[in-house]
């Protein structure tokens, strides 16, 4: 029953998030917004009921004593820092990421249901941005009130040059690039067929650039060769790639605190493509170090709704998205955090993609996050929370992933997967 709820939950969740555009639309204009949400208090459900029954299983673990200390800690550095309730909104959008890092068992276990509605999902979302391109949405710009705060329904704006950023049936461009992109990979995977691989590719390819999303492109990039010659490349430097974009990540607002970027192309496009980089390593992330140093604590951070989107609601003048996975969590934990991200980066060398279908499923959404991450604020995306809370969950809880039959340890049981249900 509680796997069958945790399943449920998250394809509830997938499917509000996927369209998000005419569903607040429609259940906003009948007066129920709070349907909206639902999924979401399932997620919690979800989380508190795995957290729970998981000890009681298999025992009381180090891992579940981190995962229940780590959140606690950040709760309560939270409200040193900011409020009750800019925290509750902090744990509300992180709530994709607990329940992948949570739930991420149930998932892996039942990995085959995942993949089995994943060409549907792909279909819709595709399809959305593409006809997007002919079709103006109603719900486009569209916003709504839940109490006293005004919320974005679906964002309506334009890139440099007056081009609107396409959404299809997603509540911002960002959010239909990073759903395109990860729903891409995976039916990509389980796709036997070159023919059909190298379709469904492109297709991903053209529904992703409409939303002017240069980080999904990027992201695009690095797998394409994955995605395409995956069981043609050799293994060694395979292995080292989510490594080194991790450490890539990793280094560029650390960067800013040794260096001033103030340099510009003088080319107007390769200003324009850059622009959003530059602003990163000029404005954004070294005022999230200087919020973490004069609004918080460098060694404990600010705990949870100290940085993004809380702040926006309740704390506007101090507002900072962060727009790198390792620099918002800086700023969540403090620099106690950095051990922690180094000794994830290492483990990732473990993986052993080319040795079962489960661990390249894993490689690649891990090395999409570390990617996109390196740029974007993903924790915060709800599509790219839950991938980033799964393949965390992964990476701490498998020990012997460079076994080639995948022993199955006991705090994550996970199938072996045949070739006819993955590719």
């Amino acid at each position: 029953m509680r796997e069958r709820f945790v399943l449920t939950a998250a394809l509830a969740f997938v499917i509000m998030t996927l369209g998000a555009g005419p569903l607040r639309m429609t259940l906003s204009t009948v007066g129920l917004s709070v349907i909206i949400y639902i999924p979401n208090l399932m997620l919690l459900l979800a989380v508190f009921w795995q957290s729970t029954a998981e000890p009681l299983q298999r025992g009381f673990s180090a891992l579940n004593l981190i995962a229940l200390t780590v959140p606690l800690y950040a709760i309560v550095i939270g409200l040193q820092f900011t409020g009750s309730v800019q925290v509750a909104m902090g744990v509300y959008v992180l709530l994709p990421f607990w329940f992948g890092l949570a739930c991420g068992p149930v998932l892996l276990k039942h990995w085959p249901r995942v993949l089995g509605v994943v060409p549907l999902l792909w279909a819709l979302t595709a399809g959305g941005v593409l006809l997007n391109q002919l079709i103006t949405y109603p719900w486009e710009g569209f916003g709504y009130n839940v109490g006293d705060l005004d919320v974005e329904g679906a964002r309506q704006w334009y890139a440099g040059g007056g081009n609107k950023r396409l959404a299809g049936f997603a509540r911002s461009s960002f959010d239909a690039a990073a759903q395109v992109q990860i729903l891409g990979i995976l039916l990509v995977l389980r796709t036997k067929s070159s023919l059909l691989r190298t379709i469904f590719w492109a297709t991903t390819l053209l529904a992703i650039l409409p939303t002017n999303s240069k980080g999904i492109l990027l992201v695009a990039v690095v797998l394409t060769p994955i995605a395409l010659f995956r069981n043609s490349l050799p293994e060694t430097p395979l292995r080292a790639l989510p490594a080194l974009f991790g450490a890539i990540a990793l280094a560029l607002p650390l960067s800013t605190l040794l260096f001033s970027f103030h340099a510009q192309f003088s080319n107007p496009t390769l200003a324009n493509v850059t622009y959003s980089f530059y602003d990163r390593l000029n404005s954004m992330w070294p005022e999230a170090w200087e919020l973490l140093h004069r609004y918080g604590n460098l060694l404990l951070g600010r705990g949870i709704g100290g940085i993004g989107t809380a702040q926006s609601y309740f704390e506007r003048s101090l507002f900072n998205a962060g727009d790198n996975i390792f620099m918002y969590w800086f700023v969540v934990f403090g620099w106690v955090a950095l051990p922690g991200f180094v000794l994830l980066l290492m483990r990732t060398l473990r993986i052993r993609p080319c040795k079962s279908d489960v661990q390249m499923s894993v490689y690649c959404l891990l090395l999409a996050t570390l990617v996109y991450g390196s740029m974007t604020n993903i924790v915060e995306n709800a599509g790219f929370a839950l991938v980033c809370g799964l393949v965390v969950r992964w990476l701490c809880s498998t020990p012997a992933l460079n076994s080639p039959r995948l022993p199955m340890p006991s705090s994550l049981p996970l199938p072996q997967l045949s070739a006819a249900t993955t590719h």
